[in-house]
């Protein structure tokens, strides 16, 4: 990565984080919240809404799988100076049951950390103490800026 690239990408994070932080990216109409759950890495609850569902009233299985994909990569992202970023390089979801009770509870742990990559786990429940919905596994690519 070149100078150059590495101040683009710098502004770029800067813009997405902004965007986030104002409430206008997509991602910002999903109503997610921080919760303890002992022994995960990190635990978070998503809202349901009929918006969310599939015809037979269970959150649609892209949705599982950006679920999967924020508490991954929020995991991932720990650590890491401001000017560093994670792309998720693969991500395998397993569906196991409809997701239809609300919240809907992730459950991650960080299975290996290294300075180039990533690998998470996260489970989605149906709501916050029902059964295993899908189980997720995320390997995150680390980029860093080159002085």
């Amino acid at each position: 990565m070149s100078g150059t690239d590495a101040v683009d990408m710098a502004a770029a994070i800067e813009r997405h984080k902004a965007l986030l932080v104002e409430g206008g990216h997509v991602l910002s109409a999903l109503k997610m919240r921080d919760v303890e759950v002992e022994g995960a890495d990190l635990a978070v609850e998503l809202d349901l809404h009929e918006t969310l569902a599939n015809p037979t009233g269970g959150l649609q299985g892209g949705l599982i799988a950006t679920f999967a994909d924020i508490v991954g990569g929020r995991m991932a992202m720990e650590g890491l100076d401001a000017q560093s970023i994670v792309f998720t390089s693969d991500l395998t979801v397993h569906y196991l049951a409809p997701v239809r009770t609300s919240p809907a509870l992730g459950v991650g742990h960080v299975l290996r950390r290294g300075r180039r990559a990533v690998v998470t786990r996260v489970d989605i429940y149906d709501g916050h103490d029902g059964p295993l919905a899908a189980a997720c596994q995320l390997a995150f690519t680390v980029v860093r800026p080159t002085p």
